[in-house]
């Protein structure tokens, strides 16, 4: 009997290293090549900071990889065991199944475990290391940041698009046509500027782009004006802003502004290209000069998503979603924080409790940081320490997702040994397809859980668990029957 357990942990264990190996690498792929390869070819990453971002992104991927191996090893071991003959040979000596495989089980345990720990703290980290080496290779030299049809997002508040880059007089200096410089404010675009050639120049004193667009077309979101001009911004309604900028006082502005530039002549106004809410207004000049600073763009960090948090972060997320953190001298606005999520909508009105007990209400207002929401106090008497009743959808599916996924290995081991021995082939390729198809359905329940994340009527947490119990009740229900037919 130990013969036999040594031979097919063994034979396990070998046919996993290269399956891990080739997912592994696919994924490795996959997750890299479209950023890191943009770098290189921009002359901003150097050889060892591509062996750099591969080498933190690999326990992410193998958080992955690992399952999905073992899942396609344990196929191709028992598909193969059977096909010659050895399981026959196995149960003539009055070897049961289940005793057969009780240590290939054993070790989809402890390998269970150690994807838990990947998953749980490993990975996650990883992840946001990457991010920020890659991040950081991006902004190493701003002079570089622009290349030839492709969106420049790095840039903090535009997305930026240039169809042919020539060089200029020296390296600070080029030429550009069919140029697309986007506005972000929040997420929402408020300014589109269109031209059909130009100039930039990138000055390493100030730290700032210069373009100079001609015969540019530039449409400004009408709410959005005095952001881009400068000024009190124009809406429908009005907001007073003296109680609001007392609590959040880095809430998010504008960086940047077109200066005043002198128009040859006055175009007839075109049909608005725009033809949603909120309402556009074009304009049109002859020659427009627009700097894009880049001074606070060594300032910013990396914002991590929630997958990229780890297991005691993102509980302690929970935990101070939607608590109050300060409250201004009049009581009546209030500087909340929260996860690092999509914040709720402006005008959103929660209730506030306090140990569980409700104590007022609040509302949401347009001004906010990445981390904090201003609110404003609409009912009760609140102190620091009160929480809003925030929606925490988001964080619960990440954290059971987390927990959830590390068992998929167990569930993976149980399926796959049934089903290896049944098929009772030795062709890789029918293994693999096998394989390919238990990993989508498995992945299905994964990716619809975070899809509904945001509607917790559909117990998006709980979707989450789904695979796991699915595969290991029918992998047990048919290891069993696999069982019976051997005695």
């Amino acid at each position: 009997m130990k013969t036999l357990h040594r031979y097919l942990l063994r034979e396990v264990l070998a046919t996993l290293v290269l399956t891990v190996g080739v997912f592994t690498a696919v994924l490795l792929m996959g997750n890299a090549m479209k950023e890191v390869l943009a770098l290189v070819v921009r002359g901003q990453a150097s050889l060892a900071g591509v062996g750099k971002a591969f080498v933190l992104l690999i326990p992410f991927v193998i958080s992955f990889s690992l399952p999905m191996g073992l899942l396609t090893a344990m196929l191709l071991v028992f598909g193969r065991f059977s096909a010659d003959q050895e399981l026959t040979a196995a149960r003539a000596g009055g070897v049961s199944l289940v005793s057969l495989v009780a240590p290939v089980l054993l070790l989809a345990v402890v390998f269970s475990g150690l994807n838990a720990w990947i998953n749980l703290s490993i990975a996650p980290r990883c992840r946001t290391a990457y991010k920020e080496l890659v991040y950081d290779m991006a902004l190493s030299n701003p002079a570089k940041l622009l290349s030839a049809n492709t969106f420049v997002t790095e840039v903090p508040g535009y997305v930026i698009y240039i169809g042919e880059l020539e060089p200029g007089a020296d390296e600070q200096h080029w030429h550009m046509k069919r140029i697309l410089l986007n506005r972000i404010e929040d997420g929402e675009l408020i300014q589109r500027t269109r031209a059909a050639r130009g100039e930039v120049s990138y000055d390493p004193n100030n730290k700032q782009y210069l373009f100079r667009l001609i015969n540019a077309q530039v449409n400004v979101r009408a709410d959005k004006l005095g952001t881009v001009f400068g000024g009190k911004d124009e809406g429908p309604e009005p907001e007073p802003q003296s109680t609001t900028n007392s609590v959040a006082t880095n809430a998010t502005n504008a960086t940047n502004t077109i200066p005043e530039t002198e128009t040859e002549e006055e175009t007839e106004t075109e049909p608005n290209p725009f033809p949603d809410s909120p309402e556009w207004m074009p304009m049109a000049g002859g020659e427009i000069v627009l700097p894009i600073t880049l001074a606070e763009i060594s300032k910013q960090s990396f914002k991590p998503k929630l997958s990229y948090l780890t297991f005691s972060q993102l509980r302690r997320e929970m935990d101070r979603h939607g608590e109050i953190i300060n409250i201004d001298q009049n009581g009546s606005v209030a500087l909340v924080h929260y996860a690092t999520i999509d914040a709720p909508a402006p005008e959103t009105e929660f209730q506030v409790t306090r140990h569980g007990n409700r104590v007022g209400r609040a509302r949401i207002t347009p001004d906010k940081t990445s981390a904090h929401l201003v609110a404003e106090i609409t009912e009760g008497t609140l102190h620091p320490g009160d929480r809003l009743e925030l929606e925490r959808s988001p964080l619960k599916v990440q954290l059971h997702r987390q927990i959830s996924f590390s068992f998929a290995a167990i569930g993976f081991t149980l399926v796959s040994i049934p089903l290896g021995i049944r098929a009772h082939r030795r062709e890789t390729t029918a293994g693999i397809a096998m394989a390919l198809v238990l990993i989508l359905i498995y992945y299905s329940f994964i990716i619809l859980g975070q899809a509904l994340a945001n509607k917790p009527q559909y117990y998006p947490h709980l979707i989450v668990w789904i695979p796991v119990f699915l595969f290991q009740a029918a992998g047990m229900w048919m290891l069993a029957r696999a069982n019976r037919g051997s005695q």
